[in-house]
């Protein structure tokens, strides 16, 4: 890769500063030398606000420009929509969980440029206290078997925002699934994934971690085929369900805690 376009990062957060200090470091950790990072906190009082004061200096002194606002949202794609109405990046990524190396966002980006492609997407750890619980390996497949990209490795043009955004403000649990399938349904979408894992998941969010975190999950996720007219939208649920139950039942449980240990901003 010759030229290195803009890529905008967009995090959204909300009382979550030990997540935000994690993503924060793995931003300014990473070797892609040209990064706007947009961070959205929703009028967080766990002392996040202080900490973005503080970063200001770190981002000034790298290779990544930082924007950031904190205000009451309503729900978490309205944050999302306020973080990707602030990107001036050719490319974006939507990003609340650490990089897993210094190389992550190098990676996806040396595929799009290289490969003139629309998005690319990579591999995640899901894990839970450092245990892994499941491998998200970045096989691509068939959006209408319940397929979809970990949004955290998509990294895509931002003409696809453009073409298919604002991300929906109604499925506060799913939109990103509401997103991607209206660019990987359209034809027009060049799209890759590879085999690399990219991105720790520290497990739980509003989509999953309990029962009914994961009820209005798949609720939202038929409203959302429906919405799009998709026919066998529950068929494609299903498929989608039983694709994680079978990732969850069937995964080697290792023990990543040293290797978590070692990541930017474990330590402050």
């Amino acid at each position: 890769m010759s030229t290195y376009p803009l890529v905008s990062i967009l995090s959204t957060f909300k009382d979550s500063k030990d997540m935000l200090i994690l993503v924060m470091a793995s931003v300014l950790s990473q070797d892609y030398p040209n990064i706007e990072h947009i961070i959205i906190d929703s009028a967080s009082i766990d002392g996040s606000v202080e900490l973005l004061h503080e970063y200001e200096k770190l981002y000034s002194n790298s290779n990544c420009k930082l924007k950031w606002k904190s205000e009451p949202d309503k729900c978490i794609p309205e944050g999302a929509n306020k973080a990707a109405a602030l990107m001036t990046g050719d490319y974006f990524i939507f990003l609340t969980n650490p990089f897993i190396s210094t190389s992550s966002l190098s990676t996806l980006m040396n595929h799009l440029i290289d490969e003139s492609l629309d998005a690319v997407c990579g591999g995640v750890l899901f894990h839970k206290e450092g245990i892994v619980i499941r491998r998200w390996k970045g096989n691509k497949w068939n959006w209408r078997f319940g397929w979809m990209a970990m949004n955290e490795t998509l990294c895509m043009k931002k003409e696809l925002f453009v073409k298919h955004g604002p991300f929906n403000e109604d499925f506060n649990n799913a939109f990103d699934y509401d997103f991607q399938v209206q660019i990987f349904k359209d034809k027009e979408t060049r799209c890759k994934s590879i085999k690399v894992p990219l991105v720790y998941f520290y497990a739980g969010g509003t989509s999953g971690g309990s029962t009914a975190g994961n009820i209005v999950s798949i609720k939202e996720n038929i409203a959302i085929l429906k919405h799009l007219k998709i026919s066998f939208a529950v068929f494609t649920v299903l498929c989608k369900c039983i694709a994680a139950f079978l990732a969850y039942t069937f995964v080697y449980k290792k023990d990543i805690s040293k290797e978590l240990a070692q990541l930017p901003g474990m330590n402050l």
